[in-house]
């Protein structure tokens, strides 16, 4: 059974609130802001023009199993030069992408390497584990990976948490004798974003006002987050397909849906607004045959497997109550009448 919020990290990692430069720069300094359906015009014209005037490496890093992202490489053709054999141009391979965002419709583009060979695409609101490099039109870098860093997507620029989404994660990793882990099957590319994606009129050292940002970048692991702890995915909270992405707030109590425990503003907390069944074994293998076990209907789904201290393997099946069957579940609900459920004991 393929039940899609099941991601487990065998190899886990302490999950960072930290935006894909944070990091590397605390220098910020707002100016004030251009119109945004303006600078989107101009910023994509200079895109077009980048992409019309770079090539990369295609045949060779098209060719590799498991490519990553020194593997691509990223030319200017100068004036007067011919286009080297075995490479491609890049607007002739990215895909164009549009995306709303402030109510501006903003044009955005990827080169997908490699899609990624893990079964895991994730959700804007994820953290992911990604390694990456930043580099403005020039070809200057202004910030890459040292190591492989997790970042919340709900922290980072507006462009990640399009992108990455459209790629899967690794499908497998080897824990190396130096202490370093390889992954294997990752999802590989490069983004080119417009500066309203990034970020638009604010400076950062190294990044000017109004820039453009390119990412070549691995995706190498991905978790479902619930930001509020209510048991339901933070993605489930909110929509993507709305042009403020995060910022749902049903009952409009200035806490935004996945940040709000009681999302409908009803006074009953949406963890209680839900039916949750509990699952474990002390095994990774014994839990996943009972979860396989289990015929998931249309309004539930798995939470992640997490391991108590005893070292016991743990999920819980959540199922969306719908009481008055209006198709909005109880914890959207304002007009519901809702139900307290409780979770079963543990299952062994």
């Amino acid at each position: 059974m393929n039940y899609k919020y099941n991601i487990l990290f065998i190899f886990s990692f302490i999950l960072m609130v930290a935006s894909c430069e944070k990091d590397d720069d605390t220098t910020s300094i707002q100016v004030p802001e251009n119109d945004r359906t303006e600078q989107q015009a101009i910023d994509n014209d200079s895109l077009i023009v980048y992409l019309n005037t770079h090539y990369y490496n295609s045949s060779l890093v098209n060719s590799l199993e498991n490519p990553t992202m020194e593997d691509l490489i990223i030319s200017e053709l100068l004036d007067g030069e011919t286009l080297p054999t075995n490479t491609s141009l890049l607007i002739n391979d990215v895909q164009t992408m549009i995306t709303t965002y402030l109510e501006v419709e903003y044009v955005y583009y990827i080169l997908k390497i490699k899609q990624g060979d893990g079964e895991y695409s994730p959700n804007f609101t994820d953290a992911i584990r990604v390694s990456y490099n930043g580099f403005l039109s020039d070809g200057t870098v202004f910030a890459q990976s040292a190591f492989q860093q997790p970042i919340e997507l709900t922290s980072t620029i507006q462009g990640w948490n399009r992108v990455f989404p459209q790629f899967n994660v690794s499908n497998s990793f080897t824990s190396n004798v130096d202490g370093t882990v390889s992954f294997e099957g990752s999802g590989m590319g490069a983004m080119f974003l417009p500066s309203g994606l990034s970020y638009f009129s604010t400076y950062k050292s190294g990044i000017p006002t109004y820039s453009n940002l390119m990412y070549k970048f691995e995706l190498l692991q991905a978790e479902s987050r619930d930001h509020d702890l209510d048991n339901i995915p933070s993605h489930m909270e909110i929509s993507q397909s709305n042009d403020s992405d995060l910022l749902i707030d049903t009952d409009e109590d200035l806490f935004l849906n996945f940040l709000d425990s009681d999302d409908d503003g009803d006074g009953t907390a949406t963890a209680s607004e839900i039916k949750i069944d509990t699952y474990s074994d002390m095994t990774l293998e014994g839990l996943q045959t009972i979860l396989d076990a289990v015929e998931l209907m249309s309004n539930q789904f798995i939470s992640p497997i997490s391991t108590l201290p005893d070292g016991t393997f743990t999920a819980n099946i959540i199922t969306l109550v719908d009481d008055n069957g209006n198709g909005i579940p109880n914890y959207l609900d304002v007009t519901e009448s809702c139900l307290l459920y409780t979770s079963p004991s543990p299952r062994d």
